[in-house]
């Protein structure tokens, strides 16, 4: 499994091997009210490693954050946003398994006045400030932004086998374009 691989290595080279690899561009770029935990740092590294020197990478790359209710895993998604911006991936598809998740999510992400959000008031790469942006598709969409599709499982469904005007297409796959689904556990108590 790629996490006992991951932990080897860290075992191999020091318990801060992979919180050391997390960017202070990324962490300046994130709400600095949403100071990251070293197990969110830790993962933010394994992740930068996964894509810059892992040798066994598989492509596409299918990554799994499995962290309990309340542990950051949106804050998660956010800084790898960045990441993932810095690397040249401008498109992504946050899709989850429902539509309450998904108004959080934009909340979140969309709405710097939420005391949620979670970017810095501006985001800046070098002197460049990039902002996010909702699509609805990725056909015109401004490469300089970080545009995202919010969605639900179901509503990706419909969209691409129930093509209409303006929804995403199978011709919006062409480019980089990033999934990212967030998974909510409900514990059911009896």
């Amino acid at each position: 499994m790629l996490y006992e691989t991951f932990n080897s290595i860290k075992e191999s080279f020091g318990t801060d091997y992979f919180t050391s690899r997390v960017s202070e561009e990324i962490v300046q770029n994130l709400n600095p009210n949403f100071e990251l935990r070293e197990y969110q740092k830790e993962a933010l590294g394994r992740f930068d490693f996964y894509f810059t020197e892992y040798q066994k990478r598989q492509w596409p790359a299918h990554l799994l954050f499995h962290m309990a209710t309340g542990s950051g895993k949106t804050l998660i998604m956010a800084a790898n946003i960045l990441y993932l911006y810095k690397l040249g991936y401008r498109n992504f598809i946050f899709f989850v398994n429902s539509i309450n998740i998904i108004e959080k999510t934009k909340d979140n992400f969309l709405n710097p006045l939420s005391e949620k959000y979670l970017f810095a008031p501006k985001i800046k790469f070098g002197e460049k400030e990039v902002f996010i942006k909702e699509v609805q598709n990725f056909e015109g969409v401004n490469p300089e932004n970080i545009n995202i599709l919010f969605t639900t499982i179901q509503g990706l469904h419909i969209r691409m086998n129930q093509p209409r005007e303006n929804v995403l297409t199978e011709e919006d796959f062409e480019g980089k374009i990033l999934f990212l689904f967030l998974m909510r556990h409900i514990i059911y108590r009896h």
